[in-house]
């Protein structure tokens, strides 16, 4: 009855239907685990909110557990040293942040997004820059690096737009020594021309518990139908090989 089942054709079904399954599983998993992941960024950043404001000296203490608190920072712009960080969306516009190292020591500082800028104010000749002196309250946030995909920063020269906010790229190029992290402007004294504040990080779980249940409701189709179709086939087989009932 299932003998078919052992025909080339059918065995190419099998492989195909088999490798499909594991690929659903496999998707299935990796999306409920970045579900996962979100849930529990998304309880760092509720629990970070709620917490006092760190001090100027815990910036520098890479293996500090700061991120998304929030800081008072008192200090002075260092405008001509700003810089672009290309492709940025607010609220679905294109356009960028603006980059700029605050001084808040003699030699120290921090690197801040003042804000985001409108595509048409993102010209690396002609961008706004702050400057003078400025206190503020800040989002703490820790250093993006490339990872296996992505625009590559040039490792060297004076950049005046970045793929990323790459802290230690920039610390290249300034006449300061930057903390490892930088802060997001939320407040200040003086707000720079035609920059947005960066909205807070989003805590919404996002879409990927709903595509889990997609790519598990794919395996069981897979897992369901496919016997059944091996099942009529099989039926189909053995009405033809029984041939026509004579009267």
């Amino acid at each position: 009855m299932y003998g078919f089942v052992r025909q080339p054709k059918w065995l190419l079904a099998h492989l195909l239907v088999i490798a499909l399954s594991v690929a659903f599983i496999g998707a299935g998993i990796w999306q409920f685990g970045r579900h996962q992941r979100r849930g529990e960024r998304n309880d760092t950043v509720l629990a970070q909110q709620n917490t006092t404001p760190v001090s100027v000296s815990e910036l520098f203490q890479s293996d500090a557990d700061i991120e998304f608190r929030s800081i008072i920072l008192n200090g002075t712009w260092v405008g001509e040293e700003s810089v672009l960080i290309r492709n940025r969306s607010h609220r679905e516009a294109a356009g960028c942040h603006l980059a700029t190292p605050l001084k808040i020591d003699n030699s120290l500082g921090v690197l801040v997004i003042a804000g985001w800028l409108h595509e048409t104010l993102c010209d690396p000749s002609k961008f706004p820059r702050p400057l003078g002196d400025v206190s503020m309250e800040a989002r703490i946030r820790f250093t993006q690096t490339r990872g296996s995909l992505g625009a590559k920063d040039p490792a060297s020269g004076v950049l005046t737009t970045l793929a990323r906010t790459d802290v230690a790229r920039i610390n290249k190029q300034t006449s300061l020594e930057l903390a490892p992290v930088y802060v997001e402007l939320m407040s200040s004294t003086a707000t720079p021309e035609n920059a947005i504040p960066i909205d807070p990080p989003s805590t919404d779980l996002g879409p990927h518990l709903a595509y889990a249940v997609q790519w598990f409701l794919f395996f069981a189709v897979a897992a369901v139908g496919y016997p059944l179709v091996l099942r009529r086939q099989a039926k189909r087989g053995e009405s033809e090989d029984l041939g026509p009932i004579d009267d």
